[in-house]
């Protein structure tokens, strides 16, 4: 068997991908969050909003011990109907069945995350677990077949309410069962599918979100075997992504341009606003700042 190493994947993909493809892919993801950080900054200068308190819209949810948003808590506030099986990494407790992600406690764009097949690969993810700076956690695979991301921001004068929800289906091109979608994958794809859904269905399915936590704003990774069982609520919740989420409409295939720096300003209006409705006690939290870079320590 190939010696499997602790890598990060993008990484090994980048390095098999066209190059001019790749850098296309990502000069137009630069391109977007710069347009992103562009408009935030004018929304702040309009509504008189203190830009870096951005940083304190889901401080409630960050471990100040930690240093992190750590994945196992966000999952302990989701439903168990909608829970996958997960757990911190032990070299002695091999799971059942195959196949299993492994993952960062914390990390973005799915850094780090390896997905083992079997015990041989399990038992070689051990033995490299000693060089690893950031606790991992083991995930079992989610069965359904799509794969969906929905965004959202709360509406700033009613936060019970959304301004901002979009509903976007993840495709990848490969022939792999349980792929590793990330906005650095050349294989991954995204689809704008937000006006599948009717205004009440919408509303039926935040109505169903918005209980996990009292995030302002997130990004939450579903995984369902059609539009209907996402209706209907019979999904599995992969991932909630709480820290600088992409909305990932922005670089769905399907939205003209001219709609995505539409709906740039939109979101970056509605996030300074948001940002004025962060009470005084919740702002000012120099530990979150300090503890950021262990984010970036990350050794894979």
């Amino acid at each position: 068997m190939k010696k499997l190493s602790v890598y990060t994947y993008p990484q090994t993909l980048l390095q098999k991908a066209n190059f001019s493809a790749e850098l296309t892919r990502w000069f137009r993801k630069v391109k977007t969050r710069t347009m992103l950080v562009f408009w935030y900054l004018y929304a702040c200068v309009r509504y008189r909003a203190v830009p870096w308190n951005f940083f304190q819209l889901n401080s409630n949810y960050f471990n100040e011990v930690k240093g992190i948003f750590s994945k196992l808590e966000m999952d302990a506030l989701i439903p168990g109907r909608w829970r996958l099986q997960q757990y911190y990494f032990d070299r002695e407790l091999v799971p059942d069945n195959f196949p299993v992600f492994l993952k960062p406690e914390w990390g973005q764009n799915s850094t780090g995350i390896v997905r083992l097949h079997n015990k041989a690969e399990y038992q070689a993810f051990a033995r490299q677990a000693p060089k690893m700076n950031m606790p991992y956690l083991v995930q079992q695979a989610a069965a359904g077949r799509i794969e969906f991301e929905i965004y959202y921001l709360r509406s700033p004068e009613n936060l019970d309410d959304f301004a901002i929800f979009s509903i976007t289906q993840v495709t990848n091109s490969s022939r792999v069962r349980y792929p590793i979608n990330s906005i650095y994958n050349p294989d991954t794809a995204y689809r704008d599918i937000t006006s599948s859904f009717s205004g009440k269905e919408q509303q039926h399915i935040w109505n169903s979100l918005k209980s996990i936590g009292n995030f302002r704003m997130a990004r939450v990774c579903i995984k369902a075997d059609s539009e209907k069982m996402l209706l209907q609520g019979t999904f599995k919740i992969v991932e909630i992504n709480l820290f600088l989420p992409m909305p990932l409409i922005l670089l769905a295939n399907n939205v003209e341009v001219l709609n995505k720096q539409r709906l740039m300003g939109e979101i970056m209006m509605v996030t300074a606003r948001l940002v004025k409705t962060i009470p005084r006690n919740e702002t000012g939290r120099s530990i979150f700042f300090r503890k950021m870079k262990a984010h970036y320590k990350i050794k894979l």
